[in-house]
């Protein structure tokens, strides 16, 4: 997960002197121009500062103090935005201030975030080689780097860009996990191969038979078409990276238990052979890439903090439909023994903290919470759920504004409909 960065702090200054030529009254309005500029930045009215700017901008083209203060504006208008998670909004701005001052590193870093947040990797690892261009020690812009190129697949380039950071910052936050966790996915998918088809990116075992991955790679050709339908057409960025593995190379490239059946960490990792070499059968790999697809869209939609308990219940609605009878007996079993989690407790991930049993159970419940959503209130209030979450909304005040009802009435209500109670 790429977070925000820390921007270059943003300084203000008068305009001290104008290029030979301009008229005094030019001088005098460019002067006034920026210094009203700067006092509604200083307010934090970033729209009307930047209209300022521009007025400024347009006369005096050439000042370097101008082009800064114009360009530090659009900067902060883009991180109003961003903590709004609109990062696609936030994006013009930076191209502007790129733009305007095209030898200032600060945006182009910042942009570079921000195409990453979008998942659009290969405009992010371009803004990003040229902000190391213009600043070769920048810190921020060689850890991004090393983003882009992991979300991209290359781990080589990854890595280097990591290593050279801890070289610098032996104490950089999370790096050395990061690192750490690069370095033993390499070490497993190192002889792996590429292949691709019309929206996704594969790299492959060599374990796996041509014709089992063919399978894979029409799963999810459909699943792009259709669970972008689902969503009312959402389609995320391509290339999707895929990564698929043996089962005993899946643990050890994710060290995910064997109640594991696939994941999205911002690339879908699949064991595509099981311990004994079986294959997947047809059913159960369009359940596990349907499941994966829906994380790569809901991701696309509502950005990287949607709560656990609603993410993977859209996966399993929709790559499962209705409740299975075993998930139906895990509720039932958890009912009678007052084991149902609260949604409270499952909005960060349950995965590290119980036993793989009642994760089976908390999965269910989130199945049964999303598909009740779905049945009686349908996908477009769905979806303006999501809008809310994405926007940051704290997500029990999101589901109070769409549905009306807190997170105890709505597990009440869940529990009700499926005999829980």
């Amino acid at each position: 997960m790429t977070q925000q960065r820390r921007l270059v702090p943003i300084v203000f200054s008068l305009l001290a002197a104008f290029p030979a030529g301009f008229a005094a009254q030019a001088q005098t309005t460019a002067h006034e121009l920026n210094n009203q500029g700067a006092q509604l930045y200083s307010e934090g009215r970033f729209d009307a500062a930047i209209q300022l700017f521009e007025q400024a901008y347009e006369l005096v083209p050439d000042n370097a103090t101008v082009r800064r203060n114009l360009c530090n504006a659009h900067q902060s208008a883009a991180n109003a935005l961003a903590k709004e998670a609109d990062f696609a909004a936030a994006a013009k701005h930076l191209e502007l201030a790129i733009g305007i001052d095209p030898e200032n590193y600060a945006p182009l870093v910042q942009l570079g975030s921000y195409y990453l947040r979008l998942d659009l990797v290969p405009e992010a690892i371009a803004r990003l080689e040229e902000a190391i261009d213009l600043a070769p020690r920048s810190l921020d812009a060689h850890e991004l780097l090393g983003d882009a190129y992991y979300m991209d697949n290359d781990l080589p380039s990854a890595r280097t860009q990591w290593e050279w950071v801890l070289q610098v910052a032996p104490n950089r936050p999370g790096l050395k996990q990061k690192l750490e966790k690069a370095s033993r996915e390499e070490s497993v998918e190192a002889a792996f191969r590429p292949s691709s088809s019309r929206h996704f990116q594969f790299t492959y075992s060599p374990e796996i038979p041509t014709r089992m991955l063919r399978r894979a790679l029409s799963v999810l050709e459909r699943a792009y078409i259709e669970v972008g339908r689902e969503f009312g057409g959402a389609y995320p960025p391509t290339p999707v990276q895929v990564i698929v593995y043996s089962a005993r190379e899946f643990s050890a490239a994710t060290q995910a238990g064997q109640h594991v059946g696939a994941l999205y960490d911002g690339k879908i990792r699949l064991p595509l052979l099981a311990d004994d070499g079986a294959p997947l059968n047809d059913e159960e790999l369009r359940k596990r890439l349907y499941h994966e697809f829906t994380h790569v869209v809901v991701r696309f939609l509502a950005g990287h903090d949607v709560p656990w308990w609603l993410n993977e219940g859209l996966a399993e609605t929709i790559a499962r439909g209705d409740l299975e009878p075993g998930e139906l007996a895990l509720l039932r079993e958890s009912a009678s023994q007052g084991a149902l989690f609260s949604l409270a407790a499952l909005e960060k991930s349950p995965m590290d903290n119980i036993e793989p049993p009642a994760l089976a159970a908390a999965y269910a419940q989130a199945h049964a919470t999303v598909l009740y959503l779905k049945s009686k209130f349908g996908r477009h209030r769905m979806a303006r759920l999501l809008n809310e979450i994405a926007q940051r909304t704290p997500p029990e005040q999101a589901v109070q504004r769409n549905y009306n009802r807190n997170y105890k009435s709505l597990e009440k209500e869940v529990a009700r409909a499926h005999g829980l109670l």
